[in-house]
């Protein structure tokens, strides 16, 4: 009331004053030279801001003093009871009387759902409870306690009312909430964010639905959004999402068909590199024609390692013809590639890796997957390097060093990252 009382106060005080010097300016100043009257409007003007920025900042003061209190209040009244359920010192599958009990809450209270008024006690009880669990995220089996805390206060539907009607920074906020305490989201909803003129509630959309939709052939990415605004932000949302529909049982969709739909050649790296990571092999001959059509040299690079380290033997055959027109890069990764297909029978790929090239790097892998390519592979390294010049023995002697050797095997991460698989570069 204090606030309130001073806050009236100042605006009777300021307006009457402005009021009277306006009135004051209009008749003293009326016959007055025109650089007089000038020099009094800006003077007015000046106090008429004074005026407003004054305003302005006492009512910040205002609101964030109130926003505080409300912080300290629910804060004192509920942290410690929410992290005990969250904590390994709770049962995992608490009731929820057991949990009313422990946060100190009346039993009608509870029932009537009335224990939070205001819109903003709401939100700032979502973003206490959202701090908590991030700080109990390690312990597991409380997800139970957490939904019975949900329910308690009614966050769900007061989330998906923000989603839906809320501001856009409001909505930002409510999604993220909505991914970190797990909840679904009416289909509806995302229809409607899907929508925005905002990137970001799109984004949260699209990754929301790919997370809890049933439907596995989700035609949310045939739109331009990722031709336009594709980054690395969203290969990690999207993998999130997908991580999240595996965890929970559902279907993968299609992430071949995704690739082909979309006409950046960045974007569809991104859905190839997902079907790696997935281990999407069934998958693997919707890629073809993308390999052929495509002259984007880091599609087919991340085709040939997507293939490679799925075993799609099938399309070794291709990598084996186009080898020779490829940038040394691309190159790298077919030799990659075949090495992890294993059929035995492209040993003359690594030697024509070795000899056809000068690109120092290529060279080097070239003996590195043929080093890697079984017994024949093994003896074939051998006779190389009996046979090497002078100046090739600098290749060879990383194979000779202990230490080094453990590097030396083609494994997953080396696979969906193949930023590792250029720390050996001979370029010197």
């Amino acid at each position: 009331m204090d606030s309130i009382f001073w806050l009236t106060y100042y605006y009777e005080l300021f307006s009457t004053y402005i009021s009277y010097y306006w009135l004051y300016f209009i008749q003293l100043f009326a016959d007055y030279p025109f650089v007089v009257q000038v020099s009094a409007f800006f003077t007015t003007a000046m106090f008429m801001a004074i005026f407003v920025v004054s305003m302005a900042l006492l009512l910040k003061a205002h609101f964030r003093k109130k926003k505080e209190q409300i912080w300290h209040h629910l804060n004192e009244r509920f942290a410690e009871g929410i992290s005990y359920c969250l904590s390994a010192e709770s049962s995992p599958k608490m009731t929820r009387q057991e949990v009313i009990k422990k946060l100190g809450i009346e039993e009608d209270l509870a029932q009537h759902k009335v224990l939070l008024k205001s819109t903003k006690e709401k939100r700032l009880f979502a973003k206490l409870l959202r701090d908590l669990r991030f700080t109990y995220t390690n312990v597991k089996g409380r997800h139970e306690n957490l939904a019975h805390i949900l329910e308690i206060f009614s966050i769900p539907s007061f989330l998906e009312n923000e989603v839906s009607t809320a501001g856009m920074h409001y909505k930002v906020h409510a999604m993220n909430a909505i991914r970190v305490f797990k909840l679904p989201i009416s289909l509806w909803v995302i229809n409607k964010l899907i929508n925005s003129k905002w990137i970001t509630v799109r984004r949260l959309a699209m990754y929301s639905s790919v997370s809890n939709s049933s439907d596995s052939d989700m035609d949310y990415f045939e739109s331009e959004f990722f031709d336009k605004t594709c980054c690395v932000y969203d290969e990690i949302e999207l993998a999130y999402a997908l991580q999240r529909r595996r965890s929970r049982g559902l279907r993968l969709p299609n992430l071949a068909r995704w690739a082909y739909m979309q006409k950046n050649p960045a974007t569809q790296c991104v859905f190839v590199r997902l079907m790696r990571r997935f281990n999407q092999d069934e998958n693997c001959d919707q890629l073809r024609n993308l390999f052929q059509e495509s002259k984007h040299k880091k599609l087919i690079e991340e085709i040939s390692r997507t293939w490679g380290y799925l075993h799609y033997v099938d399309g070794e055959q291709l990598l084996v013809d186009t080898f020779l027109m490829q940038p040394d890069d691309t190159k790298v990764a077919i030799l990659h590639a075949v090495t992890r297909m294993a059929t035995g029978k492209q040993l003359d790929l690594m030697s024509d890796g070795f000899h056809n090239t000068v690109n120092p790097h290529v060279r080097f892998e070239a003996l590195r997957c043929m080093y890697n390519y079984g017994e024949e592979g093994r003896a074939l390294f051998h006779k190389t390097e009996a046979e090497a010049t002078e100046s090739e023995k600098k290749y060879f002697a990383f194979f000779h060093n202990p230490i080094t050797l453990e590097k030396i095997r083609l494994d997953k991460e080396q696979a969906y990252h193949p930023s590792i698989e250029t720390v050996y570069n001979l370029s010197y």
